[in-house]
């Protein structure tokens, strides 16, 4: 594979309402490693469609396309889920004492 530029390492993902799956584009190589990686573990869910020098198409089901809300990831957020878990723990551990 010749040597792109940061600019030019890309990641696509494409999907339409018709069909169940989706189909990921990528020429970066990181992307390439963990969706190889997928491949092999999952071959029923995971596809390598195409492959050339620079580049890869793969086949996933558009389900395990996600969006997730920014505030779920957040420093406050994990810290009060935290909180949360240690209170959880703390009254199933005083419980059965």
């Amino acid at each position: 594979m010749g040597k792109l530029e940061k600019i030019e390492c890309e990641t696509i993902v494409n999907w339409n309402k018709e069909e169940p799956f989706a189909v990921v584009y990528t020429r970066d190589k990181d992307v390439m490693k963990k969706l190889d990686q997928m491949c092999r573990r999952y071959p029923d869910t995971y596809e390598l469609t195409k492959e050339t020098d620079i580049d890869k198409y793969y086949q996933i089901p558009k389900g395990y396309v996600r969006f997730h809300n920014p505030d779920q990831n957040s420093c406050k957020a994990r810290k009060d889920a935290s909180r949360r878990m240690k209170e959880m723990n703390r009254k199933r551990w005083n419980k059965n004492s």
